[in-house]
């Protein structure tokens, strides 16, 4: 059976989700601080996703990174939430899945001490990917992180948190920064460009998506296609990309 729950979003998470924090003045890296403002360098129509960015921090500034987050990544919290916490590979939480090493980087910017009441670096060191030792897969039964009670508890508290939102999507920011900085080397500087090599990146890992992409010449629509084959999960995640940032210039040649 599986065991997986979902702990109820209040009232606060309900009206701030991040699809709400442009109305937010600053949000909070592992890196620096960024001002929640428009998009910058601005390329012809704004509505055929044309805002094209030069540098990760440009698009972190943008907001852009939430928005795919949880639009594509989470379509609109259909598939993921914020107040996710499950079992899954020892202990899953939150939009981004956040799993094994990737626990590392939401410890990171958590205030590991509040909810554990232990450091960020015994946290790092003892309960990310630790969570799932070798040869465990699956849900935790009793080997992973999820099983013990003060961890559980702990990651109760903060996914209830005023906090919790923007800590989560600091931490998948700063895990994507590498990915973004791939992309944008590499000619993929637009909004739905992005928003792909992010799709991609978040299935594949960034060593997986800079492979994919370099087997198809990054070529991001080209890239996309390889990505999503005939895995219906990865169609659904381009429907996410096409839907909200659709490919209007290649709409208006075809036609």
């Amino acid at each position: 059976m599986n065991t997986a729950k979902r702990i109820q979003p209040s009232n606060a998470t309900s009206r701030n989700g991040f699809v709400l924090l442009s109305r937010t003045p600053i949000i909070c890296s592992i890196l620096s601080c960024f001002a929640l403002s428009a998009p910058l360098n601005v390329r012809g129509a704004s509505s055929d996703h044309q805002v094209t960015y030069k540098t990760y921090e440009e698009v972190a500034a943008s907001g852009l990174i939430g928005r795919v987050l949880y639009g594509v990544i989470a379509r609109n919290g259909k598939s993921k939430r914020y107040t996710d916490l499950l079992p899954l590979d020892g202990g899953t939480v939150g939009i981004a899945n956040f799993a094994t090493g990737g626990l590392a980087a939401l410890y990171q910017q958590m205030n590991t001490e509040q909810y554990f009441r232990r450091s960020r670096s015994e946290m790092i060191a003892k309960y990310s990917t630790a969570c799932r030792p070798a040869g465990k897969s699956g849900n935790d039964t009793g080997w992973g992180c999820y099983s013990k009670v003060w961890w559980r508890n702990g990651m109760e508290s903060f996914l209830k948190s005023s906090e919790s939102q923007s800590v989560q999507n600091a931490a998948w920011s700063a895990m994507m920064k590498p990915v973004i900085e791939a992309a944008i080397q590499h000619g993929w500087t637009n909004e739905r460009q992005i928003a792909t090599a992010l799709g991609i990146a978040n299935s594949l890992d960034r060593n997986g998506f800079a492979s994919l992409a370099e087997n198809h010449e990054w070529d991001p629509e080209v890239t996309l296609k390889a990505y999503v084959g005939t895995n219906e999960h990865r169609r659904r995640r381009e429907q996410a990309i096409d839907e909200h940032f659709p490919n209007r210039l290649l709409k208006k040649g075809a036609g």
